[in-house]
């Protein structure tokens, strides 16, 4: 079970694959490397036509799209909000019947759809909550869960590393960031898994963000009569301007974290555990040097991060790589591609827990640089350090299962053993 992730495919040329199409992404892996390392090379700057299938899944586009895969041209549209929107107008994301969880007011009020200023405003209201400061208040919790999880795990002879380890750290932490109660930790835990799931038709997506938004509003009433210190507490009662923030405003935030919070870091610990479980060299090397752990983890995330892409849109118009990019343009900022481009990574492909330097884009860059980020680094760290402590023997039981969804990219299932 020591074969790479990079599993070859027959040879893919630029507009050979659109990557808004799901039948084509499945047939070809979720992401496609081989098609985004040949983009890379001949088409960095590559327009992908129109689905067939809009709203068909994995990608909820409308229309078609630019997509940038070098790593220089990802930064540029990651730290230029002026020429690069956040702002995804509602002819951009497949809105119709099929999937009116992208039409929710909430959802095109929240801070990851915002540009400066208003951007700047809600991310400083926000900021509080997720300082290396407070990420340090909650790293003796975090340790105790992450053993805790361990101890119930016990002696088993197999488990799924999704379900029974990645899953529940995060879990555990959002809600103690957020102020939720214990008994209904499980609840958000369901809610965050089922919105992430974008592909799915059946509408389950959007009657969780429904019973979701219906708690954050009673969640919210009783914060605001009983402010408890809670990350929520501090964004639900701390005006801005000279007045609270909307019920709007204040559920995108909450939609935001149940997705971001939890499903994001649960696939960022699942990704990695795996590409390690794959390189037994590299997971070797890392259980008898814990020194290495910080560059690690930075490997970890460049290699196999959670948020494969993100979308923007031009402002004006821009040229970028020769080809000239009109005013409205939708593109397709592709981070995974742009963390395995051999310009800026030696062997890319290659997981080496020791790389250094590592200017990977895994959490975003600029205004939107991940908030999260230091309490992700914290919980990838303490679940890494329990899985090197407490289980030196685990390995691969059978081939993982993958999620269908380009965008969130994470494991249905990791069975190991051990």
């Amino acid at each position: 079970m020591a074969s790479s992730p990079r599993q070859a495919e027959p040879q893919l040329r630029p507009g050979d694959l659109n990557l808004a199409d799901p039948d084509a992404l499945l047939a070809h892996g979720i992401p496609p490397h081989d098609y985004l390392a040949a983009l890379r090379r001949e088409a960095p700057v590559h327009w992908n036509p129109p689905p067939r299938d809009p709203g068909g899944g994995m990608l909820e586009v409308s229309r078609g799209f630019w997509v940038l895969s070098r790593h220089a041209d990802v930064l540029r549209a990651s730290r230029d909000a002026g020429t690069f929107s956040s702002w995804l107008e509602t002819n951009v994301i497949w809105d119709a019947t099929r999937h009116p969880l992208h039409g929710l007011e909430a959802q095109r009020k929240g801070i990851m759809c915002q540009d400066p200023p208003e951007h700047t405003r809600l991310r400083r209201l926000v900021q509080p909550g997720f300082t290396p400061r407070m990420v340090a208040q909650l790293e003796p919790a975090v340790r105790a869960h992450s053993r805790s999880i361990a101890e119930r795990l016990g002696d088993r002879a197999s488990l799924d590393a999704v379900e029974d380890l990645a899953a529940e750290l995060p879990s555990i932490t959002l809600c103690e960031l957020m102020g939720i109660p214990q008994e209904d930790r499980h609840l958000i835990r369901r809610w965050g898994t089922s919105l992430a799931h974008i592909e799915n038709d059946d509408g389950s997506n959007s009657e969780s963000a429904m019973q979701l938004l219906a708690y954050s509003h009673e969640l919210v009433k009783a914060k605001r009569s009983s402010p408890d210190g809670s990350a929520l507490s501090a964004y639900a009662n701390t005006p801005v301007d000279g007045k609270l923030l909307s019920a709007g405003q204040i559920n995108s935030f909450f939609l935001t974290l149940a997705i971001a919070g939890h499903e994001t870091t649960t696939n960022l610990i699942g990704n990695g555990l795996l590409a390690l479980l794959r390189e037994p060299d590299q997971l070797e090397r890392l259980r008898g040097d814990l020194a290495l752990l910080p560059t690690a983890i930075e490997e970890l995330l460049r290699y196999d991060g959670p948020v494969q892409a993100t979308l923007r849109v031009a402002r004006e118009d821009v040229e970028i790589g020769g080809h000239a990019i009109e005013a409205g343009s939708l593109l397709l900022v592709g981070i995974g591609a742009a963390n395995h481009d051999a310009d800026v990574f030696a062997d890319p492909e290659q997981l080496d827990v020791a790389r250094d330097p590592n200017p990977h884009l895994a959490f975003g860059f600029g205004a939107h640089f991940c908030l999260g980020a230091p309490l992700a680094r914290l919980e990838l760290a303490t679940s890494f350090s329990t899985v090197l402590d407490r289980m030196p023997g685990l390995e691969l039981v059978e081939e993982p299962r993958w999620k269908p969804n380009y965008i969130i990219r994470g494991l249905e299932a990791l069975r190991a053993g051990g």
